[in-house]
């Protein structure tokens, strides 16, 4: 390592794990020291199933290391400040089959750290110092704490051991966007001009600020999001993901020679982006996840500008026309979420909790006479509770909603809706918004007792200031 990475290791904090990496890009090789400031009568280090494969030359400072089990290890008598050393086999890693623990795109290695990267079986995240060669980059979902030329420092935020992760390590641009307080690490892979890549990058920061639309700022201090670039066949955008281990991360895969109105005119990145304002819900809780990403995919892009109120209400009813078309009567919808992959019941799921997140806030705001909605129950979730890593039970996490705001909305909605055989009816409540069909055709009535509940919803909004800063 550099003296600046030594410099920075040394800073690091002193409890917890504390990761020394440096990168051998010919050998597609990370070498790795991880030491704990902690003693402990035992202490156990592991890696995913099938994570033995991609280390070598494991050894234990000062005393003696045994394997205990798969891709496990037992290191009796740590003393503290004891380290262990390593080689992880990056190349290794994405020569498998299992796009989930890695692949290559072009010159880049895509690894997830649970299969190479030593954790403590009992003490989760921590932070790592990274020294690259000049012309290979590192793009972790960690966050960044700080640069000192070749290294950087990150802290490793504590999540549980099986959330999915990426590394994206190789030869790349990492573009570092300022959207008010928060900060974006873009990663585009694939074989892309200059000129692409500034098509790609305009639309992330539209989108972004479109997400930030719905608490004045993005709801995490530090997010990553990595673009797929290739020539695909069919949409400008394609299958989009949320990942939350190790930190927060949007993986979307987009055509590469799409312009710029084809990219603004989808709307998985505001999807993807919404799930950052909700914490982990499980299956239990795929409807509320899901369904608030539906509704805010079309709210927050009003709200932006990229569509018209016209027009997000009418994505909205054609959304709800989905999962009414394809709704199981035969279950529950907390049951049906459960099941949601395994009977591919999508729609049904994803539009039910859509039609829940719209039925509480129309609600709140009718109580409230208009000073509180779900975005202001979710700003204050993310002020108080969004940055602890862990699952929250579905009807816990809308019960602090509704303590964060002092209502019972939420878990009396999300009761009925759990409960819920079939797509939920809503013709009543498009009465009262002025949501009218008019054969094929949604008007918006101005005359509807809600209409100004209707409007206020998606009205235009100033996003926070959007800033580029430099690329490593």
């Amino acid at each position: 390592m550099i003296a600046a990475g030594l410099a920075l290791f040394a800073a690091a904090a002193a409890a917890g794990a504390r990761y020394e990496l440096g990168y051998e890009p010919v050998a597609e090789r990370m070498r790795v020291r991880l030491c704990i400031d902690a003693a402990a009568a035992v202490r156990e280090f592991r890696l995913q199933r099938g994570g033995a494969d991609y280390v070598e030359d494991l050894r234990r400072e000062r005393g003696e290391l045994r394997p205990s089990g798969e891709a496990r290890w037992r290191a009796a008598d740590w003393r503290a400040g004891e380290c262990l050393t390593y080689v992880a086999k990056l190349g290794a890693v994405v020569q498998g089959r299992d796009r989930e623990v890695g692949s290559r795109v072009g010159e880049v290695l895509l690894v997830a750290p649970q299969a190479w990267l030593l954790q403590d079986a009992t003490t989760a995240g921590g932070e790592a110092v990274v020294t690259m060669p000049p012309d290979q980059a590192f793009a972790p979902p960690w966050q960044e704490l700080a640069r000192d030329g070749a290294a950087t420092r990150y802290t490793i935020p504590a999540t549980p051991f099986g959330w999915s992760a990426m590394i994206a390590v190789g030869r790349f641009e990492e573009t570092r966007l300022r959207v008010g307080d928060s900060l974006a690490r873009l990663t585009i892979l694939g074989t892309t001009t200059a000129g692409q890549r500034a098509t790609l990058r305009g639309w992330v920061e539209r989108a972004l600020a479109a997400a930030a639309t719905g608490y004045g700022d993005l709801p995490l201090p530090q997010v990553q999001v990595v673009l797929f670039a290739g020539g695909r066949r069919g949409p400008a955008v394609g299958f989009g993901q949320s990942l939350r281990g190790q930190g927060n991360a949007v993986h979307i895969q987009v055509d590469a020679n799409a312009s710029a109105a084809a990219l603004d005119a989808d709307w998985t990145a505001v999807h993807e982006f919404s799930h950052w304002a909700h914490p982990y819900l499980g299956d239990d809780g795929a409807w509320l996840a899901e369904g608030l990403a539906s509704y805010w995919q079309y709210v927050l892009r009003a709200r932006s500008g990229a569509l018209t109120p016209q027009q997000a209400w009418s994505e909205l009813d054609a959304g709800f026309g989905r999962g009414l078309r394809t709704a199981d009567d035969s279950r529950s919808l907390a049951e049906l979420s459960q099941a949601m992959h395994a009977r591919r019941a999508y729609y049904a799921v994803y539009w039910s909790g859509a039609a829940f997140w719209l039925t509480a806030d129309v609600e709140l705001r009718k109580r409230s006479g208009g000073r509180i909605g779900i975005d202001t129950a979710l700003q204050r979730f993310h002020a108080c509770c969004l940055e602890r890593k862990r699952e929250w039970g579905a009807e816990e996490f809308v019960a602090k909603l509704d303590a964060l705001v002092g209502s019972d909305v939420l878990r009396r909605e999300y009761r009925a809706f759990a409960a819920r055989r079939g797509f939920p009816p809503l013709d009543a409540l498009y009465a009262r918004l002025g949501l009218q069909r008019d054969g094929d055709a949604l008007q918006l009535a101005d005359d509807a007792p809600d209409a100004a509940i209707r409007d206020a919803i998606v009205r235009r909004r100033a996003p926070p200031p959007t800033e580029r800063a430099s690329s490593q």
